[in-house]
């Protein structure tokens, strides 16, 4: 059973510098934009990437500053789509892959989450609501 993680609130910012250049697709923009939840609060910095003509979309990296100083990072692939290329809203999944180094943290290591929500190009503001898959028993 999947596990509440945050809600994410992403903000593209144009002129931001991406975190990378080294994506898979085309370099979209990057953004920043928080994260609350039973598991995680901070900050998130954030750079986008897609494959042209697709659905499919790659946010890396990204990286999440809790309120305690930890840096956790990402990766997302997923998919978007919308109705019609007229509507502005796109309903976005993407499994997440985390990583960090602080040991306070050290259950994300390696952890998968889920998470679904939607892009609204005409604000350019993101809502997302992540779900951890919980880590399977030690054999």
């Amino acid at each position: 059973m999947l596990e509440p993680l945050f809600d994410a609130e992403l903000d593209y910012q144009p002129g931001m510098p991406p975190l990378t250049s080294d994506g898979d697709g085309t370099l979209l923009g990057s953004g920043d934009g928080t994260v609350h939840g039973p598991k995680l609060d901070g900050k998130l910095e954030w750079t986008l990437f897609e494959q042209p003509g697709s659905t499919m979309c790659r946010m890396a990296p990204a990286r999440i500053t809790t309120g305690d100083g930890a840096r956790i990072r990402f990766e997302a692939r997923g998919h978007g789509t919308r109705p019609s290329q007229s509507d502005p809203t796109w309903r976005v999944a993407a499994t997440l892959y985390l990583t960090t180094d602080d040991s306070r943290y050290s259950w994300l290591n390696g952890a998968l989450a889920l998470w679904e929500g939607e892009f609204n190009e005409a604000t350019a503001h993101a809502r997302y609501t992540a779900l951890l898959q919980p880590a399977a028993p030690a054999a």
